[in-house]
């Protein structure tokens, strides 16, 4: 395929970003409009509650089909809802449809357009309580990533929906993950809007593709400074307003919450050294969370909602401040300012599944930016202090503490909350970076400025998000991003415009919504710090093999370098195959790769699959004699095996 340039931009005397590339055009190689049309009572064996409570029961309902086919039915929900705070379910179900969290088919549904199903609601179900509605319902598709999910846009059930409502919502090919759609969930948040039960029917669920080709287009490369190092937290493009990312502390042995067994004063303490300007994230919030372990889960450190979650929970928050309504005890103050941030602490006891209400301190702040800190001179008094204020006293109940705090069990939660659906993290804008976090006053004490490697190089810091949370380390000098979908396009670096062109070895990537982002360190810049990068679409075609001695040369005309160590018969070796382009430059891939050999004898490997577009595979000769070994792709017969260099076995 030709490639064709496209755009060139760059910045002077710091690094040139140079976007090479073409437009997709998809076959139709996969397998189209995967459906359910719920038949027989088999179509509803992968169902799965994921979460409540309450669950409800999905059950196949021959009584009931969008087209009244009688050879045909739907699945029923019936939800008994009773107007409790926290009332929700999530449920999904697969394609391959065999049973519950089955991935036995993975849909690479990058060419598809939309997902629609068909929705009845039975009159007996009670709509939400002031509104005109039966509340949103929110879609989309399952991954194999993990179990992760994709949001499509919610659909808000309206009243007509007694008589069969057919829904449908867009899918665009640079929705992560997007290539690994295992299945499709059903989920609502009710929070005690329903107050009653909510029975419904579902129909029809499919994606579907388009009768013309696919024509997508070729990804957008940009270039920017990295920003500040430390822990930076990023909120992707999931619709909730609820998403919250941080980094905890574990459970036992970590810092104390009350000293009972420590001195006063104690103090936690942030530095938020980054944060996302106000006219376009309001509400975005950055807090501590201390969080009594005693009553909190494991998972809870790891879930990023220990705010909601436990029953026992100390909170510092600030958040950008616009249009704000808050209550403290049984006060409500409304404000409506246009600027600014707005700094809280905050606390609950024995009131799991809702929100802090007692707020014994509220004060408004010039920015979110600067050192918070809550300091304990005892056990219930202490202070807040931070960017622009004057230090703000509170006190808790002394039977608060001693009787819902346990000092020995609790940890440390720091992070930042969308609390908006806006605030998502298209353009890399919506995030907090902490640049320190310090526990001083205790036996526990530490201090950490994520100077160091990783993440854990001073304390072992637990995230929330392998993705939403980032380690931007010190010597990180550029952020390189491009939109997806990326289909075989790689980066490159040079030290000028013309070259000479390499793969550009960044530390690390992270995908927030449709983009990825790559922090490329110090180290990987040319002499003299000017860098020149662009994407180039390496389409993988062939398979090389590297026997031990070799090393990969891309752009030469074998593509590697060195000559085969001889080997030592009976003695196992390990031979690299790579997936590369045309002229041997590493791609991407996944495929299921085969090894063969001219050794009659030798001991080979079962079938694997590349990682990242690259494999090691055990081999032992048996015999004495040079023999080679052949890689096969076993995915796809399209792409060229290659047969690696002979090598000699020696008794």
């Amino acid at each position: 395929m030709k490639l064709e340039q496209k755009s060139q931009q760059w910045l002077q005397c710091a690094a040139i970003a140079l976007a090479v590339a073409t437009s997709v055009r998809v076959g139709w190689a996969q397998n189209t409009n995967p459906t359910n049309t719920f038949d027989t009572s088999a179509s509803t064996t992968s169902f799965v509650t994921w979460w409540g409570p309450p669950s409800p029961t999905m059950t196949w309902d021959s009584t009931s089909d969008a087209a009244n086919d009688e050879n045909s039915g739907s699945v029923r929900y019936e939800e008994a809802f009773t107007g409790t705070a926290g009332e929700q379910f999530m449920t999904f179900f697969t394609i391959a449809n065999r049973w519950g969290w089955d991935g036995g088919y993975i849909l690479d549904a990058t060419t598809y357009t939309n997902f629609s199903f068909d929705i009845k609601l039975d009159p007996s179900s009670g709509q939400r309580v002031a509104n005109n509605d039966y509340g949103p319902l929110e879609v989309g598709l399952v991954t194999s990533a993990n179990w992760g999910t994709i949001y499509l846009p919610t659909f808000t059930i309206p009243l007509s929906a007694t008589n069969w409502t057919h829904v449908d919502r867009a899918v665009v090919p640079s929705l992560a993950n997007i290539d690994k759609v295992a299945g499709f969930f059903f989920k609502m948040w009710s929070n005690g809007a329903h107050t009653n039960a909510l029975v419904f029917n579902i129909d029809n669920v499919r994606l579907t593709k388009p009768t013309e080709e696919v024509i997508i287009p070729p990804p957008i490369l940009a270039i920017g400074k990295a920003g500040t190092s430390g822990v930076k937290i990023i909120m992707d493009d999931n619709a909730s307003q609820w998403q919250r990312h941080g980094i905890s502390t574990p459970s036992g042995g970590g810092p104390y919450l009350w000293a009972s067994q420590g001195s006063y004063p104690v103090s936690y303490s942030c530095a938020i050294t980054n944060f996302p300007d106000l006219a376009s994230h309001a509400g975005f919030e950055a807090h501590m969370y201390l969080v009594n372990g005693d009553t909190a889960t494991t998972g809870d450190q790891t879930s990023g909602s220990p705010d909601w979650n436990v029953p026992d929970i100390f909170i510092f928050r600030v958040e950008n401040r616009v249009g704000t309504v808050l209550t403290t005890n049984d006060t409500t103050i409304t404000t409506n300012y246009t600027y600014g941030a707005r700094a809280q602490i905050q606390w609950k006891t024995n009131y799991p599944a809702a929100n802090a209400t007692n707020v014994p301190v509220i004060v408004d702040a010039p920015s979110a930016i600067g050192t918070w800190t809550v300091t304990f001179t005892d056990s219930t008094h202490g202070a807040l202090s931070g960017p622009g204020i004057t230090a703000t006293n509170f006190t808790l109940p002394e039977d608060v503490v001693l009787n819902n705090f346990s000092p020995a069990t609790s940890f440390l939660q720091v992070g930042v909350f969308k609390n908006d659906g806006a605030n998502d993290g298209h353009n890399n804008q919506a995030y907090g970076t902490f640049s320190r976090v310090t526990f001083t006053g205790a036996a526990a004490a530490f201090d950490d400025d994520f100077s160091g490697p990783t993440l854990t190089n001073t304390y072992a810091w637990r995230k929330t998000s392998a993705t939403a949370v980032q380690h931007i380390a010190p010597n990180t000098a550029w952020m390189i991003d491009w939109t997806l979908p990326a289909l075989e396009f790689n980066p490159e670096i040079a030290p000028a415009v013309n070259g000479p062109w390499t793969h550009l070895a960044y530390s690390s990537t992270y995908q927030i919504g449709s983009i990825v982002h790559a922090l490329v360190p110090v180290t990987a810049l040319p002499a003299g710090n000017t860098a020149f990068f662009r994407l180039i679409k390496r389409p993988f075609t062939k398979l090389q093999v590297l026997m031990p001695g070799e090393t990969a040369a891309p752009n030469t005309p074998s593509g590697k370098t060195g000559t085969p160590d001889p080997l030592f018969v009976g003695f196992p070796v390990n031979v690299t195959v790579n997936s590369v382009d045309a002229v041997w430059n590493r791609v991407k891939a996944t495929d299921t790769i085969t090894l063969t050999s001219s050794d009659a004898t030798a001991t080979l490997p079962a079938d694997a699959a590349l990682v990242g577009g690259t494999a090691t595979f055990s081999v032992t000769f048996n015999t004495a004699d040079t023999f080679t070994v052949t890689a096969t792709d076993v995915t796809d017969d399209t792409k060229t095996p290659n047969t690696g260099s002979p090598t000699t076995a020696t008794p």
